[in-house]
């Protein structure tokens, strides 16, 4: 065969695969604002499935808070825009302890175990770690303590997210690795607008 006859035969075997049906293509990825979600001043925040928000509670001790499965409270968003003329708050601050905390008395230990109006005080917390960490597209002040507790069995730690300019607040509560992966995937698909 000469160098021209195998020219035209891959290029006709070529043609011939071009108009073959295409590869399936893998089905498109759920958009995470097709699911629930939650939505707080300018935030749009996509929630796992099976969560719920709760924007305002009947007793307020769960204003804020995503619930999955038996945790009632294991984040709180919060836009602190909304908050109550001539209430006394502290803004969010990695600069100082309970930082994540806007009220001016100590904090109760919320965790899985110990929702909001059930959690012993706090008696101390440590900064373990501080930065920038994304919400979507925005840079927010990040912390996270270590926070002791009255009942030692609800000591636990905290992360916190900050947008001062929107102030938009979020609060992880009793944090732990699968959580913690479940947190940052929300974060990381929230949209503003």
């Amino acid at each position: 065969m000469s160098f021209r006859h195998l020219v035209l035969a891959v290029a006709v075997a070529l043609g011939a695969a071009a108009c073959s049906t295409p590869a399936e293509e893998p089905p498109p990825r759920p958009s995470p604002m097709n699911g629930p979600q939650a939505t707080v001043g300018s935030l749009r925040l996509p929630l796992p499935a099976g969560a719920t928000y709760t924007e305002r509670s009947q007793d307020g001790l769960l204003d804020g808070c995503v619930a999955e499965g038996t945790v009632l409270c294991e984040a709180r968003l919060l836009d602190l825009r909304k908050a109550e003329p001539g209430a006394p708050i502290n803004l969010p601050s990695t600069k100082r302890p309970f930082g994540w905390y806007t009220g001016t008395d100590l904090p109760t230990c919320i965790t899985p175990a110990s929702p909001p109006g059930k959690a012993a005080q706090a008696t101390g917390s440590t900064l373990l770690d501080s930065g920038f960490a994304p919400i979507g597209p925005k840079n927010a002040e990040y912390g996270r303590w270590k926070v002791t507790c009255e009942n030692s069995a609800q000591n636990n730690q905290v992360r916190m997210w900050w947008l001062p300019t929107s102030r938009i607040l979020v609060v992880q509560y009793g944090s732990f690795p699968g959580w913690d992966a479940k947190m940052d995937t929300m974060l990381a698909g929230a949209t503003f607008g």
